[in-house]
């Protein structure tokens, strides 16, 4: 029963229904009974040791006013005689019925008064229910029904529960039951994003089992009633393939992603079932394509590895929905994905940085680990492929990328030095470390570990077994150097610009028609150099970028201009074979051009410039711009150059120069050229108005003068010169300054792709570089075969260092989890700082062994020794006088002269005995003092060292 307001006919009804222990609610604030009876629960007291109900001492009275003031508002009817009856009448229903009574107040903006209502019905059904079974059941129904994970920690979820948590184990109710209240209650909560619930039963269902059988059940349904994008692709497969969801949804990831290789499950061909590395990875991603973060991030906290990869991964994928959002039937999530794809690429920063923080030479190794989890892909790789800036920016990211470009060069080896040593090897010996983390555990089997035998065994051949050793280190030292990605780029500009220097010389003095004279040697030159590279090219098409899907992903501004470049090259040297000398001037202006472009080429080499290189990369966002913009300058080129010639010469011949004469007028216009004598008309001695002169081309034709083409001439200059110049510039500025912002970030990501160019390509110089290649072929063919890809960019370690990465991770992890927003924030600080100067810093401070680290360690707890040391020597000091001075004070005050000592507050004359006084002690000799010495236990190096350890 419900009471809101009511008469004294309420107020009897609800004592009937009271009697009868069915519950009443009641609305406070809704006037006459409702009020009359809320105001006696409240100044009544249960009190549920003694089991006894008390009221106030003025109950009574209180209540007795409340129905006198209810009768003199006019808004409850009631006899004055009648007040204490009806009082005494709730006192006693509410002394033996309180417990039935419930109150809600329209004041409460925090409960609502559904949820009131619900949690007297769940309170009616947990009495009356006696069956504990069909209780538990109710109790997940109604959590299901009414969304109320509060009714489920309070009944189900909780410790003290014990029993109905064990019932949730069992086969008839758990997880993996496809018709159990437990499964239909996630099921419907990951399908309304009810974070709550599940958080609580992932807190409280630990069998990853059950987990796999929910999956196995629902994870179709996940997708085809939650109306995402993916749901939508993998409803739209085809039906008669009797495909497992689990090839359905790599499908579907494939197609938003473009990448075939980067699938995010491993099939399973034996059997179609979920393996149990990738049920939690299942619903993160399943989150992440609904795009519903909170769900995700319980998911990507229940992972056992592979943190930062996964976090990375789904930024990539909700970048690419966002992509695709455009169109589909998706774009108001458009701006929500993106947001999304930010989030998840911070929270990888975040985590990256906590383990940077605790081990640099681990987390520099981690971005290179094969993710197996993720069709052996690498942090690097997904940061490369989907663009992902920020992270790419990263200390450790960058920091990796400049051990990988320096290679074995020592890191504070200057770019002079480098060049200088590329032609002086004698230099190579200073700059080139050849030792590595295995080189440095010395062992019997080491040619530097046997060398060291020899020379304590006193063996004669040691001193020959030296001089071998010492040739075979200048020799690595050498093949090191050179094949280093830095000293690689030095010599690929040199020969090219090499290259570019023969190129003019032979186009610009020495190009004849071949029955003139043959080609020359610098030609021939010129043509192995091109081959040389174009074979360069192919091979890091196919190799490093890797053809995908989207053709996008493959095509950059300077692929398109190498393609241009070389098909333009190749046809010069048709033409130049082919053609005889009278039309050889055709082929002449195709080496021209092509060389033309050659040179413009050759700005990528401006891309390993910090400062230089993103104004490479904005001139390159700009001709995109500029595409843009002469879409939009065509519409008024073709408009009003088919004004022009429409009235100027009317009934013109069709064919292609009528084409060419159409745009001629308008485009040079645009830069100024008028053609002013045209539009006014000519003198007729330089034209005619005969169709037969100007059609054999005799004499050029007339212009018809029209008073039109002066005003379509100034309705032209102000469209094309205010409106589409400021319109070119303005999109032109907005890239400068987008890019101008992110310049650093910018360069940072490119820098990636040069570096995995010039590692992987080989150390001979074009045209000796094809001798690479073939046995480039050989290696790729024997990886293969053999399944052995590594390198510096993709690296595959035992389950020893594996799991040692994973361990580091999850501490990262939950130290981002855990720690304040100021250590957060120092550590990114620490990061961005490092960031400026980590050219040079890298090696000294991250390539330590742990016994230098320690070493390091114990030298800074020494120094800190010693400042504690001279600390409390100074402390002591100081102490020492404050407290002689104390003594001499009460001194003074004991012993001073009776005008002084009966007035104290003269200062002057106190300091002036002190001083005699002092004086006269100085003489006589100083007074003995005992002081209680403290004592500051340090540890010494070797304990701390071995307790470590």
């Amino acid at each position: 029963m419900i009471i809101v307001g009511g008469e004294k006919d309420s107020l009897e009804t609800a004592m009937t229904y009271l009697n009868k222990k069915t519950p009443v609610l009641v609305i406070d604030g809704s006037g006459s009974a409702a009020d009359f009876i809320s105001k006696g629960y409240r100044m009544s007291i249960h009190e549920k040791g003694e089991g006894k109900l008390v009221f106030s001492e003025t109950f009574k009275l209180e209540m007795m006013k409340s129905a006198k003031y209810l009768r003199i508002e006019n808004v409850w009817k009631i006899p004055p005689n009648s007040y204490e009856e009806v009082t005494e009448k709730l006192q006693k229903v509410l002394n033996i019925n309180r417990k039935f009574i419930y109150v809600h107040s329209v004041n409460n903006t925090t409960y609502t008064l559904d949820r009131t209502i619900q949690d007297i019905l769940f309170r009616k059904c947990c009495e009356d229910e006696k069956d504990k079974e069909i209780l538990h059941n109710k109790i997940l129904d109604f959590v299901d029904l009414w969304d109320r994970p509060d009714i489920a920690e309070k009944a189900i979820f909780n410790l003290e529960n014990i029993n109905n948590l064990n019932r949730l184990q069992t086969s008839q109710y758990n997880l993996g039951e496809k018709y159990s209240y437990l499964s239909k209650l996630f099921r419907n909560a990951l399908l309304n994003n009810n974070v709550d619930v599940v958080k609580q039963v992932l807190e409280y269902i630990q069998d990853k089992e059950l987990y796999r059988l929910f999956l196995e059940n629902f994870l179709e349904d996940l997708y085809k009633f939650t109306g995402c994008l993916a749901g939508f692709l993998i409803s739209k497969q085809d039906i008669s393939k009797e495909n497992h969801i689990v090839r359905k949804i790599n499908e579907a990831v494939i197609k938003i992603i473009g990448i075939k290789d980067l699938k995010p499950f491993m099939e399973d061909c034996t059997k179609n079932r979920i393996p149990e590395k990738d049920i939690f990875k299942h619903f993160f991603i399943w989150a992440v394509l609904v795009d519903w973060r909170d769900l995700a991030m319980l998911f990507w906290k229940r992972a056992d590895r592979d943190y930062i990869c996964s976090a990375l991964y789904a930024s990539a994928l909700a970048k690419k929905l966002a992509e695709n959002s455009s169109s589909e039937a998706y774009m108001d999530k458009q701006v929500a994905l993106m947001e999304s794809s930010r989030y998840y690429e911070d929270l990888a920063y975040s985590v990256m940085t906590e383990f940077y923080w605790m081990d640099k030479k681990q987390a520099r190794k981690l971005l290179v680990t094969e993710v197996e989890r993720f069709n052996y892909t690498t942090i690097f790789e997904i940061t490369e492929k989907f663009t992902l800036m920020k992270f790419m920016g990263h200390a450790a990211c960058q920091t990796q990328l400049n051990k990988i470009w320096k290679g074995r060069i020592l890191s504070d080896t200057s770019n002079c030095k480098a060049i200088a040593a590329a032609f002086i090897p004698i230099l190579i010996m200073q700059i080139v470390n050849i030792d590595n983390t295995v080189e440095r555990t010395e062992n019997k089997f080491s040619p530097s570990g046997l060398l060291n035998r020899l020379e304590q065994e006193a063996i004669p051949n040691g001193l020959f077994l030296q001089s071998a050793v010492n040739l075979t280190n200048w020799m690595r030292k050498i093949y090191y150097f050179y094949d280093s990605p830095s000293i690689k780029f030095i010599f690929y500009v040199l020969t090219y610009m090499s290259m570019v220097v023969i190129f003019c010389l032979f186009v610009l003095t020495d190009l004849y028609p071949m029955s003139e004279k043959t080609p020359s040697v610098k030609e021939y030159f010129v043509y192995a150099l091109a081959a040389s590279r174009l074979t360069e090219e192919i091979r890091k098409a196919f190799v490093i970028k890797r053809v995908s899907l989207n053709l996008m992903n493959w095509f950059s501004l300077w692929t398109l201009l190498e393609i241009v470049m070389y098909s333009m090259f190749t046809t010069s040297v048709i033409l130049r074979f082919t053609l005889s000398a009278e039309n050889f001037y055709h082929a002449r202006m195709a080496y021209a051009i092509t060389l033309g472009i050659f040179i413009i080429n050759s700005m990528q080499f401006f891309l390993v410039s910090k400062y230089i290189g993103p104004k490479v990369i904005m001139i390159g966002r700009m001709m995109f711009d500029i595409v843009f913009f002469l879409l939009i300058f065509a519409v008024f080129l073709f408009g009003f150059g088919v004004i022009y010639r429409a009235t100027m010469y009317p009934n013109s011949t069709p064919g292609l120069q009528l084409f060419r004469e159409i745009i001629y007028m308008p485009y040079w216009q645009l830069y100024g050229e008028l053609f002013l004598d045209q539009l006014e008309g000519k003198d007729p001695s330089k034209c005619t108005n005969n169709a037969t002169l100007y059609h054999n081309g005799t004499m050029e034709r007339c212009p018809e003068v029209n008073q039109i083409n002066t005003v379509v001439l100034g309705v032209y200059m102000v469209i094309t010169h205010i409106i589409l110049i400021n319109i070119l510039i303005a999109m032109l500025m907005h890239t400068f300054t987008k890019v101008q912002d992110n310049n650093e970030l910018v360069w940072k990501f490119y820098r990636f792709s040069l570096i995995q160019e010039y590692y992987n390509r080989s150390a001979l110089i074009p045209p000796f570089s094809i001798i690479s290649h073939m046995k480039m072929i050989i290696i790729f063919i024997y990886h293969k075969c053999t399944e052995r890809k590594n390198n510096k960019f993709k690296m595959k370690f035992n389950t020893t260092v594996s799991a040692n990465l994973a361990i580091l991770e999850e501490d990262a992890v939950y130290s981002y989890l855990t720690l304040s927003t100021r250590l957060k924030r120092k550590h990114a600080q620490n990061m961005e700082a490092e960031k400026d100067r980590f050219v040079a810093k890298y090696e000294s401070d991250t390539d330590q062994t742990l016994l230098e680290q320690f070493n390091l360690l114990s030298s800074k707890l020494d120094t800190i020794q010693e400042t504690v040391s001279k600390e409390m020597k100074r402390t002591t000091t100081t102490s020492d006088t404050l407290l002689f001075r104390k003594d001499d004070e009460q001194h003074i005050q004991l012993n001073a002269p009776s005008d002084l000592s009966g007035n104290r507050n003269d200062k002057n004359e106190a300091e002036k005995y002190w001083y005699k006084e002092r004086q006269k002690e100085g003489t006589t000799g100083k007074q003995k003092r005992e002081y209680k010495q403290i004592e500051v236990l340090i540890r010494p190096r070797e304990t701390i060292q071995n307790t470590y350890i």
